[in-house]
């Protein structure tokens, strides 16, 4: 791994990407159709009350509740005044009105939710009991009893109104935001040491943007409709003052003389609540940049595919130091729901992985792997939870309760590569932003070194065209290009200790060559120990120094690599090497195939869990369950069959 050096690259112009934008607002049709009727309201209402001012409160008693003429083309109210005027002039208030009581309703409401959201589980469960017991009480009733509380002025009506929509939009925030918080990016970055208002800012907001934007639009749109309804009640705008709905409450005492007093400030309200929420729909497009950023992504496509993995592999080397262990686990333990008692997906785990050493964690899907992983990195999901006697990286324990000093250890002396690069990259961040963030978080790197170090990691793992890289959103790189970015993104900081979960499962046979000869790179010129997941044997045969084999979340083997492909001593092990491919495989005959599945957690036999699937399996195996234990050349084992090789 070279250097992380380099001069800062000037950040392009995003002349580009203002053009996508305006060609997706464009490509909706709706939206110019909606900034349009919003651009000539605007212009009413600026217009209108220094035109109109006049006219609009004049009163001519020998005028009342006269019809459509030439000289009043809506016709007048009972006080002789025109309607048409009256409608225009009124047109500034309404919109003032509306447009504030939806900046109020956005503003608590996104504070509220986000910080609902962002708590920690029993805070956020007892926070949507608390919005629920709210919103049972309808927005307009609450109105009314806030405009009892805040004195008469012509503003109040829209606090008022803004008060009673904080609730619904907090709700929304929070729904939206628990379908963000659960995805992959998110864990990669608190896995980073990002701290959680940081987490829901910059990863849980850019990816909701485009359902909140259509979200707020309406409760724009319905914001002024409230109003207008306050109004029409008579606890809005108070007169002399007037808006749409305090018109429309005097017009429908002459509705069937003159309708049109009733229904000119009717049909703009419905008007401007309707250009509200198209517009909302536009801005949504706008917002999410994979729809409008695929074309471009397209037309690239066939350049990225012809970058691969380059390089071959070397013989992985012999010579682990023996000093002490970067990370120590002992007597790990991952239940459901945390509490002793519970179903346990990993049990009684034990891992010792030295500095600059490579380890290999092999098993079957289910087996417990990826969730030891998260359960070492303090990332495991709520209710999951976990328990080890000892739990330490590079000598300090991760099972501090200070998130603070959690986050900075985790962030800078450990780095994670998860299964999905297309899941724990933020697709509503482009990727210089996701690069630079850990290295300016945790390094005390400014923006241009920040963008170096990101620059310096992209070269490293072979990505053409790295600044242009760094300009794009995650979907419009290739496959490949996305894993390679994920390690990038993960020996940003140098960690002493890296975490990859399956990093090879979805490339060609190319890539997954050209993964593994980066992961050697890396822990060869750096150092960094490696802790590499995945279900094939022969994937981690050339690379992996020592080889842990779980299954129904316990270790059933480990050892040095080379004697545990050669001579394995498991049951199970055994079964993972005759059912894996090599080149050498003899196409003539069947592959062997492990018969039946992992059991689920807690429903396994009291005994060893691979007593249903083993042939060798005696008496004793489903009774009592073997203990893992030190046999001779540094290996451990955990099988009663075996046991005369235990003495």
């Amino acid at each position: 791994m070279t250097a992380l050096t380099g001069q800062a690259v000037p950040q392009a112009a995003s002349a580009p990407e203002r053009r996508g934008g305006r060609r997706a607002f464009r490509s909706t049709v709706v939206g110019p159709v909606a900034l349009g009727v919003l651009a000539v309201l605007a212009v009413v209402a600026l217009v209108a009350p220094v035109l109109g001012s006049g006219p609009a409160v004049t009163v001519r008693a020998a005028d009342a509740v006269l019809g459509p003429s030439a000289e009043h083309w809506l016709g007048t109210d009972r006080l002789g005044r025109d309607v048409l005027v009256r409608t225009l002039v009124a047109t500034r208030t309404s919109l003032l009105l509306g447009l504030g009581a939806a900046a109020v309703a956005a503003l608590g409401g996104v504070i509220l939710g986000g910080a609902v959201a962002a708590a920690g589980p029993r805070t956020r469960s007892a926070g949507l009991r608390v919005l629920d017991a709210v919103l049972a009480f309808p927005a307009i009733l609450v109105a009314i009893l806030a405009t009892l509380v805040l004195p008469q002025a012509t503003g109040s009506a829209a606090v008022a109104v803004g008060v009673a929509g904080a609730p619904g939009v907090a709700r929304i925030v929070v729904t939206l935001a628990m379908t963000v918080l659960v995805r992959d990016h998110v864990a990669a970055a608190r896995g980073f040491g990002v701290g959680r208002i940081r987490v829901f800012v910059r990863h849980v907001v850019p990816n909701m943007a485009d359902s909140l934007a259509v979200s707020l639009s309406v409760v724009a749109g319905m914001s002024l409709v409230v109003v207008s309804s306050l109004s029409f009640l008579g606890a809005g705008v108070q007169p002399p003052a007037y808006d749409w709905g305090g018109m429309l409450s005097q017009g429908v005492r002459d509705l069937y003389v003159t309708p049109l007093v009733a229904l000119a400030p009717a049909v703009m309200i419905a008007l401007a609540g309707l250009a509200f929420g198209l517009l909302g729909e536009a801005l949504a497009r706008v917002a999410n940049p994979s729809l409008w950023t695929t074309g471009d992504a397209g037309r690239d496509r066939r350049a990225r595919a012809a970058s691969g993995a380059e390089g071959a592999a070397d013989e992985a080397p012999d010579d682990i130091s023996e000093g002490p262990a970067l990370l120590d686990v002992r007597g790990l333990t991952v239940t459901v729901d945390g509490s002793p008692g519970s179903a346990a997906i990993v049990s009684g785990v034990d891992l010792r992985v030295g500095r600059g050493e490579i380890l290999g964690l092999v098993g079957e899907s289910g087996s417990g792997k990826s969730m030891t992983m998260l359960a070492v990195a303090r990332l495991l999901p709520y209710p999951v939870g976990s328990s080890a006697d000892t739990l330490t990286l590079d000598g300090r324990d991760l099972r501090s309760d200070r998130p603070r000093e959690l986050r900075r250890l985790l962030g800078t002396g450990l780095a994670l590569v998860f299964q999905n690069p297309a899941a724990c990259l933020n697709p509503a961040l482009k990727l210089g932003v996701q690069l630079t963030e850990a290295p300016r978080a945790h390094r005390g790197a400014d923006r241009a070194r920040a963008r170096e170090l990101a620059l310096a990691g992209l070269r490293d793992v072979r990505i053409p065209e790295p600044e242009r890289r760094l300009r794009q959103y995650p979907h419009e790189l290739s496959g490949g290009q996305r894993q390679r970015a994920t390690i990038a993104m993960a020996l940003v900081t140098a960690p002493g200790l890296l975490l990859a979960d399956e990093p090879t499962t979805a490339l060609d046979n190319t890539l997954r060559r050209g993964m593994l000869d980066l992961l050697r790179d890396v822990n060869t010129a750096d150092g960094t120990a490696i802790v590499l997941v995945s279900h094939d044997l022969s994937v981690v045969g050339g690379l992996c120094h020592r080889i842990a084999v779980m299954y129904a979340g316990r270790i059933v083997e480990e050892g040095p690599t080379a004697e545990v492909m050669a001579t394995p001593k498991h049951p199970y092990t055994r079964a993972l090497l005759d059912s894996s491919l090599t080149m050498t495989t003899d196409l003539g005959r069947p592959v062997p195939a492990i018969d039946g599945q992992p059991p689920r957690p807690g429903e396994g036999p009291p005994g060893c869990a691979f007593a249903p699937r083993c042939a060798l399996a005696e008496d004793r195996c489903a009774r009592t369950r073997p203990v893992l234990r030190e046999v001779p050349g540094g290996r451990k084992v955990a099988c009663w069959v075996d046991e005369g090789s235990l003495a």
